[in-house]
């Protein structure tokens, strides 16, 4: 009980884990939410890495610019984003981002790295903006393509290791591959790929497993971080809710064994924030996440008993 309540009370302080240092990396969960149902509390999936004025985009749900604005992000300089996987809470406010930048004429191209697939969803983006493209804003003033505004990257389908992906004055990120598609048989998808992140720099490192299932590489990816974000769902409070919606029985049950093989209950986190050794650990990402909730417990009920360390339920626009 006691230990509980500790983490109870961390899940209030936005400062855990702080950085030693203005330099270091902080991230921001700007979209706590998780999955394509709209709540008002919890935005859509988005993270954001800020290193002094330089921001680092990871994952762009609905909504995100207004969650930028909202965290006091919307002077930073947009770097890179990075996708974690392409379902449609966590790039549906991918495409208003790239035309906003093109309409505000934001010089520098943004990189968008991403799973397999990338690039393509990019070029439809920007396909569905040609009518926007060709609708003037300012009488006589010219301004690049909009194709050109943004610079996809396909990441290698195949990636079991932390691989370098990106790498700046500021900041160094990897990726590998992480369990969140299995096909009718059970097997790991090919169709489709998610990827965790790992941002190096300034003598900190911050880890974020974009949605997954329980895996090995989740702890080669966060070994040592000193924030692991991390994806949580409540199943009991998933299966309820997924019972009251009107849906065949068959979908149901795959979604409810999606839940099951490629997402993580508290108790799977915690024991991946042990094995990896992390120093302070990050719940978003929150299935079911819905306004209605009076009590976060569900998401950290079982950590205490596999971890030691601190722990944090994030809310939109925490700094950690």
């Amino acid at each position: 009980m006691r230990r509980l309540l500790a983490c109870l009370l961390l899940a209030a302080a936005p400062a855990a884990g702080a950085p030693a240092s203005p330099a270091s990396p902080v991230v921001v969960t700007l979209g706590t939410g998780g999955g394509p149902v709209v709540q008002t509390k919890r935005s859509q999936p988005a993270s954001a890495v800020l290193v002094g004025k330089d921001l680092y985009l990871f994952d762009a749900g609905e909504g995100v610019q207004r969650q930028l604005k909202a965290a006091g992000l919307a002077d930073a300089r947009l770097r890179a984003v990075f996708l974690t996987h392409h379902h449609v809470d966590h790039v549906g406010g991918l495409g208003p981002l790239i035309v906003n930048r093109w309409i505000l004429g934001t010089p520098d191209p943004l990189p968008v790295v991403g799973p397999p697939g990338t690039s393509e969803m990019i070029a439809g983006l920007v396909a569905a903006a040609r009518p926007t493209e060709r609708s003037p804003l300012a009488i006589g003033a010219s301004r690049p393509a909009l194709a050109e505004i943004a610079q996809p990257r396909d990441l290698t389908a195949e990636m079991p290791a932390l691989t370098g992906v990106y790498r700046d004055d500021r900041v160094r990120v990897m990726a590998i591959e992480v369990d969140h598609y299995h096909d009718a048989d059970g097997r790991r998808s090919v169709a489709a790929r998610s990827y965790g992140y790992r941002v190096e720099g300034a003598g900190r490192v911050i880890a974020l497993t974009g949605d997954s299932g329980p895996s090995e590489r989740l702890v080669r990816l966060a070994r040592g971080a000193d924030v692991l974000v991390a994806e949580v769902m409540d199943r009991p409070a998933i299966t309820a809710a997924l019972a009251a919606m009107p849906l065949a029985a068959d979908a149901r049950a795959g979604l409810i064994e999606h839940m099951a093989l490629d997402h993580l209950t508290p108790r799977q986190v915690g024991a991946l924030a042990r094995d990896a050794g992390v120093k302070s650990l990050v719940l978003t990402h929150l299935v079911p996440g819905r306004d209605e909730e009076t009590s976060t417990r569900g998401y950290t009920d079982g950590i205490d008993e596999v971890f030691a360390g601190r722990v944090a339920v994030a809310n939109d626009g925490d700094r950690f």
